[in-house]
């Protein structure tokens, strides 16, 4: 008989610190990346079947706020998927219903990332097309122009989304009948009393800032405004560094960015100039994020995150979302959870079979001792007079975005 000594509380969040641990183990390690947030999925899945679309939807935006609180918004494409599906899956019992229902999710989901990556860093349609001509023409065998682009583009994405749809819906499907009856792993009991308040940085300025910023880079690529938002960033970037091994990472992924954009644009003979205005925009956007993720901190990122939800409490996923937020392990918990995960699959076959049953004891097991053992303290939060200043700086690209619009 299933246990029935845990309370839905104590359950729910049990399977949501799975989905977070699985989600971070697989940004850390993008290799492997599909196949490590699979277990994630399952869990969330699992929640859903358990307590609800609502319930688990909450459980699925917690997860992926605990895992950018931690380690930022770089990679996470892979586990986003699995967040977005995950729970419909779990609700619906129907194979046709799930398969057409995770399809068109992921559908979706492709899609906006195209149009998004297309815009940002190709400039639009055309620059897609001049690219797409540039690189498969010399092969004489796929079809040009604006249709043939399109096609080959929806085709591609489209097989690809059938495929990962088919083995993540064997691996939830089996995954959940297999499910232990025990759920070994330990009686994790309630949840004990909250500990004493601590104090973290009030982020919450400097969110405000980052997102000015974001919305100032978004408006265009005039050298005036790469510029003035470059200042800015240098001088927030002294007023509140961040931390080293945070900004390392991100400066490697915004190169990586910019160089990608440069290189598209040239091949695609879009022009060197304009290419090149392009990749400077897309590092910013990755420095901005790495800036705020590094300056905030995890307690501060978990912060803002709480208080955005706090002003969405009349919708239940997000009531949900506020309160495993709130009770989510810290991140050496989770990246012992990790570990555990990487070594439950480390030997086993990359195929739907095996990597179900792996990954059905793992869950069981890691949501049974996960997230209930102890509870995070009560965060008090502290507000520093130099973060203003990275407010009211960012203003002045704000402002010359304003003056070239008028």
């Amino acid at each position: 008989m299933p246990d029935r000594s845990r309370s839905p509380e104590t359950e729910a969040l049990g399977l949501a610190h799975v989905a977070t641990a699985s989600f971070v183990g697989a940004r850390v390690a993008p290799s492997a990346q599909f196949w490590l947030s699979l277990p994630g999925g399952v869990a969330l899945a699992r929640s859903a079947r358990r307590f609800g679309l609502s319930r688990g939807y909450g459980a699925s935006l917690a997860a992926m706020l605990q895992g950018v609180a931690i380690l930022g918004p770089l990679r996470i494409n892979g586990p986003l998927t699995q967040a977005i599906t995950a729970p419909l899956i779990g609700r619906l019992r129907s194979r046709p219903a799930q398969f057409a229902s995770c399809l068109a999710l992921r559908l979706v989901h492709y899609a906006v990332l195209n149009v998004v990556a297309v815009w940002l860093l190709l400039g639009g349609l055309d620059g897609y097309v001049k690219t797409y001509e540039a690189t498969t023409g010399w092969l004489g065998i796929l079809p040009q122009g604006r249709t043939g682009a399109l096609v080959v583009g929806i085709v591609w994405q489209a097989i690809w989304a059938v495929f990962f749809t088919t083995v993540q819906l064997a691996v939830y499907r089996r995954a959940l009948r297999q499910w232990p009856a025990g759920e070994p792993g330990g009686d994790a009991g309630e949840m004990p009393a909250p500990a004493a308040a601590a104090s973290a940085r009030d982020a919450r300025a400097l969110a405000v800032a980052a997102l000015i910023a974001f919305g100032v880079l978004l408006s265009g690529t005039s050298p005036l405004l790469l510029a003035a938002v470059g200042v800015w960033l240098a001088i927030a970037w002294l007023i509140a560094r961040p931390d080293p091994q945070v900004a390392r990472v991100g400066f490697a992924l915004a190169a990586v960015l910019a160089a990608s954009a440069l290189a598209g644009g040239v091949i695609g003979g879009l022009g060197f100039e304009s290419s090149l205005r392009r990749a400077v925009r897309a590092a910013l956007l990755v420095l901005v994020a790495t800036w705020l993720r590094g300056a905030a901190g995890p307690e501060g990122m978990r912060d803002v995150f709480r208080s955005a939800l706090d002003r969405l409490r009349r919708l239940g996923w997000a009531r949900e979302a506020e309160s495993l937020l709130e009770r989510l392990d810290s991140a050496p918990r989770l990246a012992a959870a990790g570990r555990a995960l990487v070594d439950a699959l480390r030997d086993v076959p990359k195929r739907p079979v095996p990597v179900a049953d792996a990954t059905a004891g793992w869950v069981a097991a890691e949501a049974a001792r996960g997230g209930a053992t102890e509870t995070r303290p009560t965060t008090r939060l502290a507000a520093r007079p130099l973060d203003r200043v990275v407010v009211a700086l960012v203003f002045v690209p704000l402002a010359g975005v304003v003056g070239h619009a008028l």
